[in-house]
């Protein structure tokens, strides 16, 4: 597949000129989209060496497709085809009267709506047959569960329609939204995204689900120019927003190997290439916790602070679990002496893991306000990760020193933070 940074023109449907081509028709040898896609092989006109093809079927009644579809919209839309056919087609099982003629009475529509029902059970929830219910007359009904491709179409409506706040709950780590800072520092982060902002409307072009089914990606089309992915997880039975990506789907794969490349540059003291990486894949991958991080160690050794700080907590608020990012962040205020926020950070840390150098950083501080007693126990621990980590050691023998020293307390040595 190839694949694209940033905004592109990507080809249109030489059927509809509407929709993005997906895929090249055998049949009509040219580039189309999926829904005339599914316009031509519900005719069963489809060449039979065709992936896309719809197998036929014996009973013209039945409501099951035998098909290959890249999302659940594609999908759908095929089925909805094929049942705007079944409603005109006599049926057996309604005293061999059509669908549409069977509901005209309440009882019929109840059979019909019956029997809709088990055929949704039996996918899972994946599709609907709402289509029959709206011309029939049928109360439509809702999805119990909503699908990958849901929650992704529920989150492109909401942004195209600036409610920005409302998408906060559709996030994977949405209950650290709860907190305002953290909530502000989402809305200013997105609102400065070009791209973000600029969403007008969106096509839905493809989904894939990983083998465990516990991972999703769905890519969109937006305002008929460039591609934007959106990356889901499936938690407690639902699905959750990762993370978006300004590319097609098969570029969320490629992330890791730019963090790769950006890592390899920093480990060769490359900082003004991997800066430039850094800026060209921040335009693809805005919600990427790493390159935050990267571009916080950059400004870091260009001592540009606040900027290092604005991205450590970017990297924090995408990824909560990031411990590095967040003691970088605390290292900086602990750097310029605002001691209250630093020991604030290094709890947090402590408490989702006790991380040696953090152990090590609060114990300074400890040490600092006279507690020796609480900095040896923090060192101890610290110890305890590692005993070859020099810092603790030589502080643990300061602290010591400076415990039992009765005489020339002044030519004890200062306590030594971690970098």
């Amino acid at each position: 597949m190839k694949t694209y940074f940033g905004i592109f023109q990507p080809k249109r449907c030489q059927i509809c000129n509407k929709h993005k081509a997906t895929r090249k028709c055998p049949k009509t040898r040219r580039q189309i989209c999926f829904h005339c896609c599914n316009e031509i092989r519900i005719k069963l006109e489809c060449p039979k060496d065709c992936k896309y093809a719809l197998k036929s079927t014996q009973d013209k009644n039945s409501l099951q497709l035998n098909n290959y579809s890249e999302s659940v919209a594609e999908q759908q839309g095929l089925l909805d085809l094929h049942l705007k056919k079944w409603l005109k087609i006599e049926n057996p099982i309604f005293e061999n009267k059509t669908p549409k003629n069977y509901a005209e009475t309440e009882t019929g529509k109840k059979k019909i709506d019956s029997f809709l029902n088990k055929h949704e059970q039996a996918l899972k929830g994946a599709l609907s047959y709402n289509y029959v219910r709206e011309q029939l007359g049928i109360p439509l009904k809702e999805k119990a569960n909503k699908t990958h491709e849901d929650v992704a179409n529920h989150f492109m409506e909401l942004v195209i329609n600036y409610d920005h706040e409302e998408t906060l709950p559709l996030f994977s780590h949405h209950e650290l939204y709860k907190t305002e800072g953290f909530k502000q520092n989402y809305l200013k982060r997105n609102l400065a995204i070009k791209a973000f902002k600029a969403i007008r409307e969106f096509d839905l072009i493809r989904s894939a689900l990983s083998k465990e089914q516990d991972q999703a990606i769905v890519e969109f089309e937006i305002n008929g120019k460039y591609p934007l992915s959106l990356v889901l997880q499936k938690m407690n039975a639902r699905w959750f927003i990762k993370e978006k990506v300004f590319g097609e789907s098969g570029m969320v794969l490629s992330e890791n190997e730019f963090i790769q490349r950006i890592a390899y540059n920093y480990a060769q003291q490359n900082f003004e290439k991997a800066y430039k990486d850094l800026k060209k894949y921040m335009q693809v991958f805005p919600d990427s916790a790493n390159l935050h991080y990267y571009f916080g160690i950059y400004y870091s050794t260009k001592g540009k602070i606040e900027k290092a700080k604005e991205h450590f907590f970017n990297a924090v608020e995408l990824d909560p679990e990031f411990t590095e990012a967040k003691y970088n962040y605390a290292f900086l205020f602990q750097a310029e002496g605002n001691i209250e926020k630093c020991r604030e950070l290094y709890e947090e840390i402590i408490e989702q893991n006790e991380e040696k150098k953090t152990l090590n950083n609060l114990a300074v501080i400890y040490e600092n306000d006279g507690q020796l007693e609480q900095a040896l126990v923090l060192l101890k621990k610290a110890l305890e990760l590692d005993p070859n980590f020099e810092l603790a050691q030589k502080n643990v023998e300061r602290i010591n020193e400076k415990k039992n020293a009765t005489q020339n307390p002044s030519e004890s040595n200062e306590t030594l933070p971690s970098k």
